[in-house]
């Protein structure tokens, strides 16, 4: 092979790789915008167990940091929830995902959005905390 066509196709190699790490990053922006900005994002978080997929929901009126309080009261062994920081102290922080599940407007009950969302996901079977 020339070293032309070499040269060619690490620049289309290199021109695919950066379009894909572009929309990559795009995504996980998309996903959790509530981490990438300065002003409170108010919503529901999600706590799963991956192992048996058992949920809570919680209400926030800053996701981004009441995920990292949850986390560490998880992390220390102090969450409120005790079945949950049991199963957490047992099988780890790899099996745990703590995110976004919804956001809200200002003018949105959390209360009520919790209580709906429950019931629903309570409505497909889905274990719960």
């Amino acid at each position: 092979m020339h070293v032309t066509q070499i040269g060619k196709q690490m620049r289309r190699w290199f021109a695919h790789m950066t379009f894909i790490c572009y929309h990559a990053c795009m995504l996980v922006n998309e996903r959790y915008s509530h981490l990438f900005t300065n002003q409170k994002v108010r919503g529901l978080i999600r706590i799963k167990n991956l192992q048996n997929n058992r949920i809570l929901l919680v209400g926030s009126e800053d996701i981004a940091a009441d995920i990292q309080r949850i986390r560490f009261s998880l992390d220390l062994g102090t969450y409120e929830n005790d079945v949950l920081q049991q199963e957490y102290e047992t099988i780890g922080l790899e099996l745990f995902s703590i995110d976004a599940y919804l956001q809200a407007s200002e003018d949105e009950d959390l209360q009520t959005l919790l209580a709906e969302h429950t019931k629903h996901l309570l409505a497909q079977s889905l274990l719960m905390y």
